[in-house]
């Protein structure tokens, strides 16, 4: 109904309406700062982007003497997409080839889960578990935040 009303009132053709919906519900989505948070327990108070960057390409596997669990959000989750290119400065692409390369070193990459649900309740029982998701959904667990990258 809306998209009628735009072409209506406005004169602007369908395909435009829909690219500009699109394009205001996905800076929307992603208008919420992107945080890595791990279990309010953890002695650890802050993380450096370079630091977030060796753990997630697991160049660096523990922080003060423990080992970290390092969660991914699903392949196709948008916020996944973000984390890279913002926070990692990676593109997909880059991730891939240096994952196929790694994985013949005997590297891992971090622990896939389907949502940022999932990784806040991941994170509450692992207390060296870290993950990253929308800074609500890290209120909402009550977590630490380690890392924040606002849009």
């Amino acid at each position: 109904m809306a998209l009628l009303i735009f072409n209506d009132v406005l004169g602007i053709e369908m395909g435009m309406v829909r690219y500009l919906w699109l394009l205001l519900l996905s800076t929307t989505l992603w208008a919420e700062a992107i945080v890595v948070a791990v279990n309010p327990l953890c002695p650890i108070d802050r993380l450096s982007q370079q630091t977030i960057l060796a753990l997630y390409l697991d160049k660096r596997r523990t922080l003060e003497g423990h080992r970290v669990v390092l969660l991914n959000l699903a392949l196709d989750h948008p916020l996944r997409r973000l984390f890279e290119e913002k926070v990692l400065r990676k593109s997909r692409e880059e991730l891939e080839r240096y994952w196929l390369r790694a994985h013949f070193k005997g590297h891992q990459p971090p622990k896939v889960v389907k949502s940022q649900e999932a990784a806040a309740r991941f994170l509450e029982k692992i207390p060296y578990a870290i993950g990253y998701m929308e800074a609500s959904v890290a209120k909402k667990h009550q977590l630490k935040i380690l890392y924040r990258w606002v849009p």
